[in-house]
């Protein structure tokens, strides 16, 4: 049984983190963003190269991978995203051609792979098993960030604004928020979060400039499970999606996982399509 309760957490962990910075960008400024993949590639090489290059330690290259994937991301919204507001499918092509620029920039700088790096912490024997205690550190992380973003999103300023915005952007503005601003930070904070997910699972993958795309189609259907709402539905889709891909992949096999995610998915499309987002609120509109 601690193989199934191991295996739930690990994918919980990793829908978790490959998702806030998605859900995040979506949910506050209704962007589709394609650029996630790449910005997640982007924190697991810049990782493996603070850390093979640089001789730095992982743990203090963790958190510079994310700044700096932040700093791409917030260069990346005030010259471009910012001008394709209103046009939702050009920002759809704008962040897909984003994407494939900047794996095409790190394929001819770096090639198609890195040399790996150490996963840290070593492992431990449960029965007959081996498991590793850095997915035990990636579930905390994954905690850490969700609570994170609730306190962020629920006890700031900038939470306020956001919350405002989402609800009624012209109201917001109306009553002084400055929204230009506020997506800066929005878009920079999912980036930071996408690249911290790549930063933290380099130890653990082959890093090459497609790194990001084992990521991507996970992301989605957590995202359209979960909805809009970014504190709700990553949480709520990760536990679900987690439970099912770690409960099949423990029975059968990470293919039976896979399947059963999409089943899920899909179920959501025909039944929910506002995902864990509107079941919250209809349960809300109940009390």
């Amino acid at each position: 049984m601690f193989g199934l309760f191991y295996q739930i957490l690990a994918t919980f962990s990793f829908l978790v983190l490959s998702t806030t910075g998605l859900a995040i960008i979506f949910g506050v400024m209704n962007i589709i963003n394609f650029a996630h993949a790449s910005f997640i590639m982007l924190g697991a090489v810049v990782t493996v190269y603070l850390v093979s290059a640089a001789n730095l330690s992982v743990f203090l290259a963790i958190p510079l991978a994310a700044l700096i994937a932040a700093a791409v991301g917030a260069f990346l919204e005030m010259t471009l995203i910012r001008r394709l507001y209103n046009r939702k499918l050009d920002c759809l092509l704008a962040t897909w051609a984003i994407n494939i620029i900047i794996v095409q920039a790190v394929f001819l700088w770096l090639g198609t792979s890195q040399p790996g790096i150490d996963q840290p912490f070593g492992s431990f024997t449960v029965g007959d098993a081996a498991y590793n205690y850095y997915e035990l550190f990636l579930f905390g992380c994954a905690a850490l960030v969700l609570v994170s973003v609730f306190l962020l999103f629920r006890f700031t300023r900038f939470g306020l604004n956001v919350r405002a915005a989402m609800q009624n952007r012209d109201m917001a503005e109306g009553l002084g928020t400055n929204t230009k601003a506020m997506y800066l930070k929005t878009f920079a904070l999912g980036a930071g979060l996408a690249g911290l997910t790549g930063a933290l699972y380099a130890p653990l993958m082959p890093v090459s400039p497609y790194f990001g795309d084992r990521f991507l189609w996970r992301a989605f259907t957590v995202l359209i499970v979960g909805g809009a709402d970014p504190l709700i539905g990553p949480l709520m889709s990760s536990v679900a999606l987690g439970g099912v891909y770690g409960g099949l992949t423990w029975l059968w096999d990470s293919v039976a996982g896979s399947i059963g995610i999409l089943l899920i998915t899909m179920i959501f499309i025909r039944v929910l399509p506002q995902g864990f987002t509107g079941l919250w609120d209809i349960l809300r509109a109940r009390k």
